[in-house]
């Protein structure tokens, strides 16, 4: 009977263990991060990215700071060896935050944290009419 307990209490810690980090991966990526681009005819746009909770919010914003693209769902990270994938679902988008639809798109994104930096991979994870390209965000808040 001892013995029994012995593993049951070793596999609830390992158990709460797990899913605290998960817990604490997103935390770690919460607030808002920023990256500033240009696209092929030279314009400067920003894309902002925050995460709360379980939740993220995008903006594609002019360099005025109006948008011209929102989007929002829900947030989970899954660790993969060494990589972290954030996994993007529920994906509401539309050209403001009052103006958003379903897109039934679920976006897979490999991400890397630095001080300060978030490293992130997108259109990786399937054919898109978006080229594949990386991006680091800096933390804004």
């Amino acid at each position: 009977m001892k013995t029994i307990l012995k593993y049951l209490s070793v596999i609830t810690f390992l158990a709460l263990t797990h899913f605290s980090a998960k817990a604490d991966d997103l935390e770690k990526i919460s607030g808002k991060w920023m990256v500033q681009k240009e696209n092929t005819e030279g314009q400067k746009y920003k894309q902002v990215l925050e995460f709360k909770e379980k939740t993220f919010k995008f903006w594609i914003k002019s360099p005025q700071g109006q948008t011209m693209i929102y989007a929002e769902g829900a947030a989970k990270i899954q660790k993969v060896n060494d990589l972290h994938l954030l996994l993007l679902k529920d994906i509401k988008a539309g050209e403001s935050e009052t103006n958003i639809s379903a897109i039934y798109d679920d976006r897979s994104i490999v991400y890397r944290m630095g001080y300060k930096t978030m490293t992130v991979a997108t259109n990786f994870e399937s054919f898109r009419d978006e080229d594949p390209e990386i991006d680091i965000y800096k933390k804004v808040e």
